[in-house]
Formats: structure tokens, C-alpha cells, sequence
């Protein structure tokens, strides 16, 4: 999705919110001081789910509501985990759907920058480098924190987290490829025609158990950069969030330096012309991803390349292209079956196949190995 395209979508001028009916329930529910009304909400973001408004007040303060859509409930957990980080301040949790609609959680609006171009496009080489540093440092820091520690016992298994993932991911793409067009009544089909043994080659090579805290969508328009300074000051969008293994997001947070294309249509590190590229680096200040890591297992005591003798990371790498295809298949889905707008959707048609033919090729890349005898090797 290009630049120009974004500005297309956000902020939108729709209003779909009862403002009456939620200014009169933050008034009386929110921890919110000195809250004037009338309020305003106006739609913000370019996502296919979870709604997100500036609210503002008639003082002018301004605030953050996010609501699911309909049908999805909020998790406990993810409020837990936005309120025991601190940053942004959560002021009330709604579970009625009678005020809005769905349920809705609103925080606090937290000034600072959320770049939504992948290639770091504004920033200057140097903050480049310290942007990314500074989102690799962040991550280790989340993933050092005992869940346990900040009451998040019981909020999610400890163990088989991703065999469980397989099921569920197998599980929803047999689903979806059932999923009609409302125009025309055919069925989507499936996400790929080897998608059954990508999966399986995965499930026969499981990573090993470890645990942490797990955003699930680790990235930069997920979080929030000092106004001035290239340094993260908010994680936001906890929607995905979970008890699990931090190589789901140690891989998903250095996917732009070895996908072929990022997910909003920009060229990844595989493309010659990206910044990203080994060959650009150097000009374009994006750092070399083992020096991200390197930082990463200094902070966190171990080395996520060097499980299982680098194995672990490579099959974590197969598991993101399965999940990130899986993802965009269901979005054609909503699409055909009229739940989705489809401005965009041909990006996500593309991806569902680009991303499953790139597990495809990893477990291709898997297999001659093992017949030739060698090592898997952990690579960025």
C-alpha cells in the first residue's frame, strides 16, 4: 500500500459511534478527569478489523477508543497487559454492547509519532539505525518480564505453543477455503495446494518450549516514537496478544529484512531496490539484522538462532510465512463473502500465495539438507 493510498483512509471522516450515548458513559464510568462533553469521535486507520477513533472532548483533550467489531470479545488479557505496561494509560473497559455497540476500551492519547511506512521513509539514516534499536531493545525488555510476575498467571499455556498453533492455523484455513462468494457462490479454496504438508513439515519439527509475553503484531505502526527523539515510548495494539513462545514475534519483528515484500506492498529485504537490502544498509542506516538479535540475546540471556542448533528459527520462519498467508486468506474470505471492504483485498491475494510459496521454498530449503546430511542453520 503506498503512501498515497494511506492518506486515502486515514483519518476518515465516517462517524459510526452513538457520541451522545459515549460521552454520557465515560462521564459517569471512566477514570477520566475533567471530561467535557459533548464529545467527538472520528475514525482513524487503514486496518480490516478492530475500529480505532480520536475521541475528543470539548475542552479539546483527546483520547483513544478501540472497539471490535461485531461478533469478537475484548480479552482481559489484553487490557492487563496495556495497563501493567503503562503506556497508554487505559481509562475505562465497556463490555456492554448496548453503548456503542460492541465492546470498546479507551486510553489515553499518547503524543508522539506512528510510522506507518514500513521503509522508515521520514526518518534520517541515523535515526534509522536508533529506531531500530531502540524496537529491538523494547521487544527483549517485554519478553524479560515474568508474566507471572505482573498477575498474567493462567492467562495462557506455557507449553506446545506451537503445535497448538498448527491446529488452529490448519483448522481455520480448511475453513475459510469453504467460504462461498456472495456473487458468484464459488468456494475460495485453498490458502495453497501444498498448504497441508507446509504444516506438517513444521508440526514433525516443533521448536522447543520457552515462554514469555507475545505481542503477536511487533512492528512500527504498532508503536509509538518520541515526538522528536528515535526511541520507542508505547507498544500499541495488543489484540494478538498472548502467553507463548517469543520467537513468534523475534521472527515477525525482522520479517522486513527477508520477506520479498512487506505486507503493505513495499519491496522486503530480498528486493535490490529496498533499504533493507545488505546492500543499501549502509546508506539507507537500516542496521544488519543479526546486530538486532545480537542486542536482543543480550538482554534476554539466550540466543533464539542458536535453539536446537538453529532449527527452531528457521521452522519459526516457516510458521510466519504459513501465518501471514493463513491471515491474508481469511481477509479474501471476508472479502468473497461481503465482511470485508475491498479497497485493498488484491494486496492480500497476493500475499496469501507469495507468502505460502515462501514456506514452501524454506521447507524445500529444509529438506535438501537433511538428505545432504547437514546442519539447518539458523540465517537472517
Amino acid at each position: 500500500m503506498s503512501q498515497e493510498e494511506l492518506k486515502k483512509v486515514a483519518p476518515s471522516a465516517r462517524h459510526d459511534l452513538d457520541d451522545a450515548a459515549l460521552g454520557k458513559y465515560l462521564q459517569a464510568n471512566s477514570s477520566i478527569q475533567g471530561l467535557k462533553l459533548p464529545v467527538k469521535s472520528t475514525k482513524i486507520g487503514y486496518g480490516q478489523s478492530n475500529p480505532t477513533y480520536f475521541v475528543d472532548d470539548a475542552a479539546g483533550k483527546r483520547f483513544i477508543l478501540r472497539k471490535k467489531p461485531s461478533g469478537t470479545i475484548i480479552s482481559l488479557l489484553h487490557i492487563k497487559l496495556i495497563e501493567n505496561f503503562g503506556l497508554p494509560k487505559v481509562f475505562v473497559l465497556c463490555m456492554d454492547p448496548a453503548v456503542i455497540g460492541t465492546a470498546f476500551y479507551v486510553m489515553e492519547f499518547v503524543k508522539g509519532r506512528i510510522i506507518t511506512d514500513p521503509m522508515l521513509g521520514e526518518l534520517s539514516p541515523s535515526d534509522r539505525r536508533k529506531a531500530w534499536f531502540s524496537m529491538i531493545e523494547t521487544l527483549a525488555w517485554m519478553h524479560s518480564i515474568d508474566p507471572d510476575s505482573i498477575g498474567l498467571e493462567g492467562f495462557g499455556k506455557k507449553t506446545d505453543f506451537y503445535k497448538r498453533h498448527c491446529n488452529t492455523f490448519a483448522r481455520i484455513e480448511a475453513q475459510q477455503a469453504k467460504v462461498k462468494d456472495v456473487k458468484t457462490g464459488k468456494e475460495l479454496g485453498r490458502a495453497h495446494e501444498r498448504y497441508d504438508e507446509i504444516i506438517e513439515y513444521v508440526r514433525a519439527h516443533l521448536p522447543g518450549d520457552r515462554y514469555s509475553i507475545v505481542h503477536g503484531d511487533y512492528k512500527f505502526d504498532n508503536v509509538v516514537l518520541h515526538p522528536t527523539e528515535p526511541r520507542v515510548i508505547a507498544i500499541l495494539d495488543w489484540e494478538l496478544s498472548t502467553i507463548g513462545h517469543p520467537l513468534m514475534d523475534d521472527v515477525y519483528v525482522v520479517g522486513p529484512f527477508w520477506n520479498t515484500q512487506t505486507s503493505t506492498g513495499h519491496p522486503g529485504g530480498q528486493s535490490a531496490d529496498s533499504p533493507y537490502a545488505p546492500q543499501n544498509r549502509a546508506e539507507s542506516g537500516m542496521p544488519d539484522p543479526d546486530e538486532l538479535m545480537d542486542r536482543y540475546s543480550e538482554i534476554v540471556g539466550f540466543d533464539p538462532r542458536k535453539d536446537n542448533g538453529g532449527r527452531d528459527w528457521e521452522i519459526a520462519k516457516v510458521f510466519h510465512f504459513v501465518r501471514g498467508g493463513t491471515i491474508s486468506h481469511g481477509i479474501q474470505a471476508r472479502t468473497i463473502s461481503g465482511q470485508a471492504s475491498s479497497d485493498f483485498s488484491h494486496i492480500y491475494f497476493e500475499n496469501t500465495k507469495r507468502s505460502l510459496n515462501a514456506a514452501l521454498e524454506r521447507v524445500r530449503e529444509q529438506k535438501e539438507l537433511e538428505q545432504k546430511g547437514q546442519q539447518v542453520k539458523a540465517k537472517l
